[in-house]
């Protein structure tokens, strides 16, 4: 194969791989609109394995503020409707998303947004763990 040919194709790799991850990272954001919009939670599961998927394509390196921007919707939004739904599991999982959007905020050195995010996900540790007690207290009223 030709020099200037294999060159071609691991642009034409590159560019499409770009674009593939972009893709899910529409589709992520999408999924976190449409579910803070009706209020359920089932897009929320799609949009996590479209960001899993467009991790999956971004090298650590070159992971973008919009992936980190993404995170932090779907933690706000997890936790939002876990509030409002009473729903521990809700909550749980936006303690993964906002781990992950600090991580990610870490990376692109964006302190702002990192703090801003801490300071949600202590909110939401709170209230997980006062539900983790409730449960705890529940349980052992039962027995």
């Amino acid at each position: 194969m030709p020099v200037r040919k294999k060159l071609d194709l691991k642009r034409d790799y590159k560019k499409a791989t770009r674009q593939l991850a972009d893709l899910n990272r529409d589709l992520a954001a999408k999924m976190i609109l449409l579910a803070s919009q009706t209020g359920d939670t089932s897009p929320l599961i799609q949009a996590v394995d479209a960001l899993q998927k467009a991790d999956e394509l971004f090298s650590v390196d070159s992971t973008p503020r919009e992936i980190a921007e993404i995170r932090q919707a779907l933690a706000e939004t997890l936790f939002t409707l876990g509030k409002a739904q009473d729903d521990p599991d809700a909550i749980a999982k936006s303690l993964d998303a906002y781990r992950s959007a600090i991580t990610l905020a870490s990376l692109i050195s964006d302190d702002d947004m990192r703090t801003k995010l801490k300071r949600n996900y202590a909110k939401a540790k709170k209230m997980h763990d006062q539900n983790q007690a409730h449960q705890a207290d529940s349980i052992q009223g039962a027995a």
